[in-house]
């Protein structure tokens, strides 16, 4: 039995660890990657699945420091806990590159999500999110986590109406009107036609 289990973390190690490396093949600088590492454990954060005061390159740096192996660990999740538990090294940690903490929490919130969520789109999430940080605010993808924790499948839609793959009108139409009743929930005070325009802006 713990060889199955450690071949299900194993696959999620390597899943998580393959969506980081394709997204840092687009060389991004540091601020860029942190602008996607951000909203991906935000995200992550909306799913009930990391600390709400947790931020990506603070769960690297644990996740390095610590030397937890997730690989023996019944599941992913309890690694991340883990992780999220250990005291850090101030010393050590102005020695560790602020790039590879930040890839090492994106690798965390990945896999963390993954392993819940098995078919969410979770890199063509972080590179359509991270070109549009403005509006994807954290209290923004906090409605948008809880709406895909009750149906995985809302993520695509969301990414086929921002990258303009969606061609059903029906399914474009109930996703700007979910994405500006969040926007204007999230910014109080604008008007139903900002909201609007603000979704409309960010679809490609």
């Amino acid at each position: 039995m713990l060889g199955i289990i450690a071949g299900a973390i194993g696959s999620i190690v390597a899943a998580a660890t393959s969506v980081v490396k394709s997204l840092s093949v687009v060389g991004l600088a540091v601020d860029g990657l942190k602008a996607i590492g951000s909203a991906l454990v935000n995200l992550a954060k909306a799913l009930g699945l990391i600390k709400p005061q947790m931020q990506v390159d603070e769960l690297g740096d644990k996740a390095i420091q610590s030397g937890y192996d997730p690989e023996q660990y019944d599941t992913y999740a309890e690694y991340v806990k883990d992780v999220e538990k250990f005291d850090l090294d101030a010393e050590k940690s102005r020695l560790i590159p602020e790039e590879d903490k930040i890839r090492k929490g994106m690798e965390l919130a990945t896999g963390v999500m993954l392993e819940k969520h098995q078919n969410l789109p979770v890199e063509r999430f972080c590179v359509e999110v991270g070109k549009r940080s403005d509006f994807f605010s954290e209290s923004v993808l906090g409605e948008v986590g809880k709406l895909i924790d009750t149906d995985e499948n809302y993520m695509s839609d969301i990414l086929g109406y921002l990258d303009g793959s969606l061609k059903n009108d029906n399914k474009l139409e109930e996703v700007v009107g979910t994405l500006s009743d969040i926007y204007k929930e999230c910014n109080p005070g604008i008007s139903d036609s900002d909201a609007l325009d603000a979704v409309f802006r960010e679809r490609a």
